[in-house]
């Protein structure tokens, strides 16, 4: 009886090891996520990969308020890793026939801009309540 309740025991104290192991692990990641562009950018892909196939409406909306043109820069291929349909060149060997739906919206909200400008690039892109928020910010400025 004491070598089964000695046996129990230590599973149980491993196991217990075994879980504060993978919860000090995670607290490490998340905290390393948090101060770094890595997550940063790990949230972003996440966040539109999400959005174009769970929140189409939302999407919809947004590209009706999006303004500019793509600059062509490939940034936004770029952000977390490189895409494989990424030439040397920086085009998209993808771009005319089957490109993922979230590259085809890119950049579906501001939160999308003011990452490719965090990664070192400007896009092309505007959303329109930016757009008034920055004229507001020049008339104040210059009067």
């Amino acid at each position: 009886m004491k070598a089964v309740t000695y046996s129990l025991h230590r599973r149980f104290v491993g196991l217990v090891d075994f879980i504060s192991f993978c919860y000090r692990l995670l607290c490490s990641v998340r905290t390393g996520c948090a101060n770094s562009r890595v997550g940063l950018h790990f949230i972003g892909k996440a966040r539109r990969l999400l959005l174009v196939h769970y929140r189409k409406d939302y999407v919809r909306r947004q590209l009706s308020e999006r303004q500019g043109a793509c600059r062509q820069c490939g940034i936004c291929c770029n952000l977390l890793f490189t895409c494989p349909m990424l030439t040397n060149e920086g085009r998209c060997l993808a771009y005319g026939t089957c490109r993922p739906q979230a590259c085809k919206v890119f950049p579906v909200d501001q939160r999308d801009v003011e990452e490719v400008r965090l990664a070192g690039g400007q896009c092309g892109y505007c959303f329109k309540e930016q757009e008034q928020e920055q004229e507001q910010r020049q008339e104040l400025g210059g009067g």
